[in-house]
């Protein structure tokens, strides 16, 4: 899937081709690869039609290619069917905390075990193991072996019914002073004849009450993913997954087929047989390794900031509209003219181009550094200073140059700013004929 990905990457930004004709190629390219990776068809259809309509339909922020506005489509979609941004949680919420570990047979389950053992041990918490597989020959010892390399507490039974086994494992574990105890059951071939199992998991997670569900998934799986995780998921509810053998396959699109299944995260992958190699799982990282994108940070930037500075000349047309001035007002438009140039500048980006607006005022003239200085400034403020900066007298001018480091003559510049705009804009309100010509108020 990586290098399908990459390539398909690849002949969008070559160009060639005019911008339309670009996006329903990359589409169709996607949609072969993560096919052919094992993904869901219902899902990859979801996903494509996402971002087409995003990459079709919508418009980019002023300073943003249309190419750029695309792979961060690609790129928001991808991730968000990992979860979303950030790496997910991976520390309990309270303790002590309970884990049921269930997966189909071969998928690694009893050794990811081992090695959330080892990860939370050395974590600082007191960990249990607890073996609930009583099919499995040599399922107990090669737990217990674990448990033994991560130097945490074990328990297990040689037979009996594994709903019992796992109560009680539990109960004693805890009682010796486990804060985080993982329950290993018995795996399951996952082909739909296995009812009898399925039912034994369900009857563990009702005697032990776990805190979380974490489901162990082979990277390799295939198309079977889904149907396998949604069965596990209908059972006893799903909480995250833990991803085996990812490094190990070129497809692995089972993966998102099982995140689409359930609902959950991917919280850990494992990255080797070792029983120390276990990470938290990064979704913007796998994304851009997917995609080929090494400086997706510095792409993703550059949209934000351009969405960002957008959201800040919407606040400041609102304003304008209304007639209000606030300093929440002159904060977004201090953003916008790191971008846009001085306050004529940005009136030249709203309904006003027929219009020749000049401001002549050296204050609305402004350097970086004054900027920069006043945004300080007003971030020292309170909010009720944000809405009435009238009320701003000597002794809150001293406060708000000593948060924002600057001088008490700094603020009062600001101030005769922040009225000179209210003033021009209270000129413009004025004038009806004025307002109409600006786009601002109707016929």
């Amino acid at each position: 899937m990586l290098e399908g990905v990459r390539e398909a990457v690849r002949k969008f930004l070559g160009g060639g081709r005019s911008y339309e004709e670009s996006v329903n190629e990359f589409i169709r390219d996607l949609q072969r690869e993560l096919i052919r990776a094992d993904v869901n068809v219902a899902l990859v259809k979801q996903l494509t039609d996402r971002v087409k309509e995003r990459a079709l339909k919508q418009e980019p922020p002023p300073g943003v290619s249309r190419r750029d506005w695309f792979l961060k489509a690609v790129y928001d979609e991808l991730v968000s069917l990992f979860g979303g941004e950030g790496e997910p949680r991976v520390m309990p919420r309270k303790l002590p905390w309970v884990i049921l570990l269930v997966g189909v047979q071969g998928s690694g389950k009893t050794t990811t075990a081992g090695k959330l053992a080892r990860y939370y041990s050395s974590r600082g918490l007191r960990v249990g193991l607890v073996s609930a597989d009583t099919y499995r020959p040599g399922a107990l010892e090669q737990l217990k072996t674990l448990a033994q390399q991560a130097g945490v507490m074990f328990y297990g039974e040689q037979s009996g019914q594994a709903e019992e086994i796992a109560k009680r494992g539990v109960s004693e574990l805890l009682s010796k002073g486990a804060q985080l105890v993982i329950v290993d059951t018995a795996g399951r071939h996952g082909y739909g004849d296995e009812v009898g199992l399925l039912e034994e998991m369900r009857r563990v997670a009702e005697a032990v009450r776990p805190d979380e569900v974490m489901l162990v998934i082979d990277a390799a799986i295939g198309q079977r993913a889904y149907d396998i995780a949604r069965r596990f998921h209908e059972a006893t509810p799903v909480g995250s997954i833990v991803v085996t053998k990812l490094d190990g396959t070129a497809r692995g699109g089972g993966v998102l087929s099982a995140v689409a299944a359930t609902g959950a995260r991917v919280k850990f992958v494992g990255t080797g047989e070792k029983i120390e190699e276990l990470e938290p799982f990064n979704p913007q990282g796998f994304v851009a390794r997917v995609m080929g994108l090494g400086d997706i940070r510095a792409l993703l930037e550059r949209v934000r900031e351009a969405e960002a500075e957008e959201r800040a000349i919407k606040v400041v047309e609102e304003d304008i509209a209304k007639g209000r001035v606030t300093m929440r007002t002159i904060y977004a438009q201090l953003k916008s003219i790191r971008r846009l140039g001085p306050l004529s500048k940005l009136l030249e980006m709203l309904p006003t181009a027929s219009l020749p607006v000049k401001v002549g005022d050296e204050q609305v003239k402004l350097g970086e550094e004054k900027i920069r200085k006043w945004l300080h400034i007003i971030e020292s403020m309170t909010y009720e200073e944000l809405d009435d900066p009238e009320i701003i007298d000597r002794s809150r001018m001293r406060r708000i140059a000593l948060g924002s480091g600057t001088t008490v003559a700094d603020v009062k510049e600001l101030l005769t700013y922040y009225r000179s705009v209210k003033a021009m804009l209270k000129r413009f309100r004025r004038d009806r004929s004025l307002l109409r010509r600006l786009g601002l108020t109707e016929e």
